[in-house]
């Protein structure tokens, strides 16, 4: 008998009764043969623990843990790590799905490299989850490095293809994560991001595939670009300066890498812009004006304002505006942006 496991999959799940069994299903349809999948029960109050239970008396590839309080995200994955007997990871979060080749696509393809990076299709979707209104396939060409300077430096490109922040569009070594003791932080929002650069700093191998098989949900009630969080700037100067830290540390901070940097912060600086702009902030006018005064004077802004060019024509235009260092100019993007996601998400989702 084979006891080989090639992918653990870790699934956390928090009160999804609507969603988790779509998510398993697609799991259980995999085309990979020998993988487990790890589901992460955190504290439910509906009725995700049932549909579980009952999922699990069916396939015994099916591994549940079952805690009683909340934790969090990152805890329930780390919980998962711990139990984890692939020889790859990888994650799906409880409001997505996987096309039924998905793993064995990045399985097979990845050149059993210590880190495979594929990309996504990103559904918006109405609120019922039942109609598709955008979908958009990111991904990049096929690559393979095994140098570690052309590996970190990957990091900024993979960044600025809008596939390095997520943990669900790879596969990781699972020996890797064990040999350096990594564990996901409690840091919201970009616990994935923090994980993933001290992931990079460690891997000799690194495969992008040119493939996109996982099906990343966002119904419009879940549009958190529009939701307010008063300290999104300080998490925003955080992934920056976690990302640069990581390409200083490998000596690759120059050149091209830094303009990629830039041109994804001040894409971060201005969607911070647009959430103070939320009827939730209930920030006054003035308040607007003098936050993003003072975003603008801020050393990191500064930098990037030199920095940055712009790949797309969108970029292109936040970074003209960006790099005019005017904060009435700033604002009144940020306001327009945000009506566009009020008034028409359908639309702002196609300019994507």
């Amino acid at each position: 008998m084979n006891n080989h496991i090639s992918v653990s999959v870790i699934v956390p799940a928090y009160n999804a009764e609507k969603v988790i069994e779509t998510c398993v299903r697609s799991i259980l349809r995999q085309t990979l043969e020998n993988i487990e999948i790890i589901i992460v029960d955190d504290g439910s109050r509906d009725g995700t623990r049932t549909r579980l239970q009952r999922l699990a008396l069916e396939d015994a590839r099916i591994r549940l843990i079952l805690k009683d309080q909340n934790e969090g995200l990152s805890a329930g994955r780390n919980s998962a790590l711990k139990i984890a007997r692939g020889e790859y990871v990888g994650f799906v979060d409880a409001d997505d799905w996987i096309e039924e080749n998905c793993l064995e696509t990045m399985y097979v393809n990845g050149k059993q490299a210590d880190l495979i990076v594929a990309g996504y299709l990103h559904d918006a979707m109405d609120v019922d989850r039942k109609k598709i209104n955008v979908s958009r396939t990111v991904k990049m060409k096929n690559g393979f490095w095994n140098e570690k300077k052309e590996i970190i430096s990957q990091a900024a490109y993979v960044d600025t293809a809008k596939m390095f922040a997520y943990t669900w569009n790879k596969l990781y070594k699972k020996q890797c994560i064990d040999k350096n003791d990594l564990a996901f932080s409690n840091q919201v929002l970009i616990e994935d991001f923090i994980f993933n650069t001290l992931y990079w700093e460690k891997i000799d191998t690194l495969s992008v595939i040119d493939y996109a098989g996982y099906h990343y949900v966002k119904a419009s009630k879940d549009a958190l670009t529009q939701k307010f969080l008063p300290d999104f700037l300080d998490i925003m100067t955080l992934r920056y300066d976690s990302m640069k830290q990581l390409l200083i540390n490998n000596g690759v901070y120059r050149g091209n890498i830094k303009e990629q940097v830039a041109n994804v912060y001040i894409k971060h600086a201005i969607a911070g812009v647009v959430r103070n702009c939320s009827n939730k902030a209930k920030y006054t006018w003035k308040q607007q004006y003098c936050k993003v005064k003072n975003l603008l004077s801020d050393s990191n802004s500064k930098e990037a304002m030199k920095n940055a060019k712009g790949n797309s024509k969108q970029e292109k235009i936040c970074n003209f505006v960006f790099k005019s260092n005017n904060a009435l100019w700033v604002l009144v993007l940020g306001k327009i942006i945000y009506t566009m996601q009020v008034k028409s998400k359908t639309a702002f989702d196609k300019m994507k």
